[in-house]
């Protein structure tokens, strides 16, 4: 048995690496020869990694295993491949290669009818030749496993690659909660190896949102985070943190040598874009360096239109990228792909555009792309495309924040107020009011006054003003536009001012001004074919004469709303308009038509992520679980629970106001409060406060009655209808309402109602407890919600 060579790599902790060695075990274990190459970024761990699975796996070859660290090996000059067969053959051998023979006969013969594990780790040498030194011995083995450990694909046939990406990184989420931040894998190794050097270190309260953005900035990787623990022994996370945020470029690994090569010649690529854009040619080092302008991920098609180059050429030069590991990817549920550069990459990219006098071309070229793209993403927002628009912008807003940065800095007055407009739709769909106030302040502060752009500024932020809570500061803004609208006889305008200052005029008591003020929007035809307005109106004036005590015109002002939102594919506003619909149908006593509506809508608005209306979808809930379960202590506990949610939700992301029916009034909460006492309502409040909008919706629709009897899954299953039980697989393959609409040819009305019929057969309370119990009859198991959050997240 061939001996074998040990990395130099200690064997410490390799969290949250199981799936890639895993992947790597099965494949080096199937029969015939496997060209294995793990890839990633400088410091993400691969010859770590690689050691591990050599360690676990080199016991399964009869001949055992080679482990060769290529940056160690001699080359001599001359060698046709760099001196890559030669040094293999020796290190096979243990002898120097005979003078005159040639290495790769050497190697056919030492390799011939052997059946061996071969590790090839390139460090920071070039791949080059190792495809051709395989395709040369490999039919003459009996089993050769060749496993390729770099920074670069090989590019030839039959290669398997496994990507390693830095560990996860802790959210916004993950660092609200200690127990659950303790358990992200950047967070775990980061506090392992500091305990290793420093053991009463801990994670706590006071420490946990400083550790949780210090793993943000080192980007998970876990050569920089041992780094960081090794700083830890001696320091805090705190003063670790201010370090990282004034120079980002310091969490390059050290050894790789990018700073020296800064300092030797800043043209070379390690001084460029640092280490990551090593083994790249100069030109494709540019391309990476320009591309440091987007603030996290992009598409091809927002590279391209950055860039200006056609979407081939892009498409190719990012595969590039991606085979040196230069950029990393996000796999995306549409099955597209999306691009990302490490932090410390973009600090050397960034650096080396304003060495060269070129980042304020480069920002001024990004600005203006994301000007026409958040431009044309206004009426999308509004139909059928809406969904695809949101996420949309969600990859977009950490780039448009840049944008206009850039633009208000540099004093460009128009074209920021006119990007600042057309985000705001986006804004507050996103429950981010205050962002779009923010904003709009800044682009008008700066002296607007084009009278085309002025006013759509001025009445975007006076509806900003309104949902965050400031009708007074929004009155002279709406004011102002409308009488501008006027002047220039903007009929469009006109209307939409009219609609917000209705709103207005609702919020501070005066009925009989909002309904004027939409009279005289209905009193106008408006354009043909776009029944958007209408309907936006009708459903306004449902809430008015809801609040003037005219119900029954008010369901009839609602329901024709719903209609017409429907019939133009808004589903997003058919859902605000039902959620006023199921509400007017409480207080009319049809509790089992409201809850019908009021769960369909939530649902709809829970997906599009409107989280305002997410807030007052929970109101409604809560106001009617008082009416339908009142006779149930349970009911009235949740009840307290949902308010508390949708009062957290509504001062994170802005409040509907006016478009809030009676659940939130104090009547409902002193009710509740006084059924349940002071104490017990306060701890079901703030328990409702701090839990998740996914957990408060999945709260919201769980049955209230308990079943009188436990019946089996199988049973259980057995009594959703033949719709509902395709709905119910299709559930089972991470189909959205959508999704499984499109699938069966039914509309996506229908497939929420058939979703929500199915979850109160099963008693679930979330898509992932409707798959587990789908396919516990089948395999026995359930699903566990960590395993398929990823998948299932709806």
């Amino acid at each position: 048995m061939l001996t074998h060579q040990r990395a130099h790599y200690p064997l410490t902790s390799h969290v949250g690496r199981d799936t890639e060695l895993a992947d790597l075990k099965a494949r080096a274990g199937a029969p015939g020869g496997q060209v294995l190459t793990l890839t990633g970024p400088v410091g993400v761990g691969k010859s770590r990694l690689a050691d591990v699975f050599f360690e676990e796996m080199r016991g399964d070859f009869a001949d055992g295993g080679r482990y060769l660290e290529l940056d160690a090996l001699p080359a001599r000059p001359g060698d046709r491949d760099g001196g890559l067969a030669r040094a293999v053959a020796e290190a096979l051998t243990d002898e120097e290669c005979p003078a005159g023979a040639e290495p790769l006969d050497l190697l056919r013969d030492l390799l011939t009818g052997r059946d061996l594990l071969l590790v090839l780790d390139c460090g920071s040498r070039s791949c080059e030749g190792i495809a051709e030194l395989w395709e040369a011995v490999a039919p003459l083995a009996r089993r050769l496993c060749l496993l390729t450990v770099g920074t670069q694909v090989l590019g030839m046939y039959g290669e398997h690659r496994v990507p390693l990406f830095p560990l996860a990184v802790p959210t916004e989420e993950d660092a609200q909660d200690l127990a659950r931040l303790g358990q992200v894998d950047s967070v775990r190794l980061l506090v392992d190896r500091t305990r290793a050097l420093r053991p009463g270190f801990r994670l706590t309260e006071e420490n946990r949102e400083t550790v949780a953005r210090l793993c943000r900035m080192l980007d998970g990787l876990p050569l920089s985070l041992e780094a960081a623990a090794s700083r830890l022994k001696v320091s805090s996370p705190s003063v670790l943190l201010d370090e990282v945020l004034r120079d980002p470029a310091m969490s390059t690994p050290a050894g790789t040598g990018a700073r020296a090569a800064f300092e030797e010649d800043p043209a070379r690529p390690g001084a460029v874009a640092g280490p990551d854009a090593r083994g790249l040619a100069l030109d494709a080092v540019r391309l990476l360096v320009r591309l440091a302008v987007f603030e996290r991920s992009f598409g091809v098609a927002e590279a391209a239109g950055v860039l200006e180059l056609p979407l081939d050429l892009t498409r190719r030069a990012l595969e590039e990228l991606v085979d040196h590991s230069a950029l990393l990817t996000e796999e995306q549920r549409d099955g597209s792909v999306r691009f990302w550069m490490l932090r410390r990459s973009r600090a050397y990219a960034l650096a080396d555009l304003g060495r060269r006098g070129a980042l304020t071309e480069a920002r001024a070229e990004h600005a203006a792309f994301f000007q026409r793209r958040v431009h044309g993403l206004r009426e999308r927002l509004r139909g059928a495309q809406q969904a695809q628009a949101a996420e949309e912008f969600a990859h977009w807003r950490l780039d448009v924040r840049a944008a206009l940065e850039f633009l208000v800095e540099g004093g460009r007055v128009e074209a920021a107020a006119r990007l600042a407009t057309a985000a705001q739709p986006c804004w507050l769909l996103r429950g981010e009011a205050r962002e779009a106030v923010d904003w709009l302040s800044a682009a008008l502060g700066l002296g607007v006054e084009s009278q085309e752009v002025r006013p759509a500024a001025a009445q975007a932020l006076g509806e900003a003003l309104l949902l965050d809570g400031e009708p007074e500061a929004a009155a002279p803004l709406l004011a102002e536009a409308l009488a501008a609208y006027t002047a220039r006889d903007e009929e469009a305008g006109v209307a939409l001012t009219r609609l917000h200052l209705a709103r207005l005029a609702q919020l501070q008591g005066d009925l009989p001004a909002a309904e004027h003020q939409l009279t005289l929007v209905l009193a106008e035809p408006g354009p043909e074919g776009c029944p958007g307005r209408r309907a936006a109106t009708l459903a306004r004036l449902a809430e008015v004469r809801r609040d003037r005590g005219d119900t029954a015109q008010a369901v009839r002002h609602a329901a024709e709303a719903v209609r017409l939102f429907e019939g133009a594919e808004d589903t997003r506003a058919a859902a605000r308009a039902q959620l006023t619909l199921a509400g007017l149908t409480v207080t009319q006593g049809d509790y089992e038509h409201a809850e019908q509506l009021a769960c369909r809508a939530l649902l709809l608005l829970q997906e599009r992520g409107d989280l305002p209306e997410v807030a007052r979808g929970l109101a409604v809930l809560a106001e009617l679980l008082t009416h339908k379960y009142g006779r149930t202590a349970a009911a009235w506990e949740r009840a307290a629970r949902l308010l508390g949610s949708a009062d957290a939700i509504r001062r994170g992301a802005g409040d509907t106001l006016a478009g809030q029916p009676g659940a939130v009034a104090a009547g409902l909460l002193d009710r509740v409060s006084e059924r349940m006492g002071a104490a017990a309502f306060e701890t079901a409040w703030q328990e409702g406060a701090a839990s998740t909008p996914a957990a408060a919706v999945a709260l919201a629709l769980t049955l209230i009655e308990p079943t009188r009897h436990q019946p089996s899954s199988t049973d259980v299953v057995g009594s959703l209808t033949r719709r509902e039980h395709e709905v119910a697989m299709l559930v089972t393959e991470g189909l959205t309402n959508r999704e499984v609409a499109r699938r069966l040819g039914i509309a996506e009305w229908t497939a929420v109602n058939h979703m929500r019929k199915v979850m109160q057969k099963l008693g679930c309370t979330s898509r992932v407890q409707v798959a587990g119990r789908m396919l516990r009859p089948l395999d026995g198991r359930e699903v566990q919600d960590s395993d398929s959050r990823d998948l299932l997240r709806r």
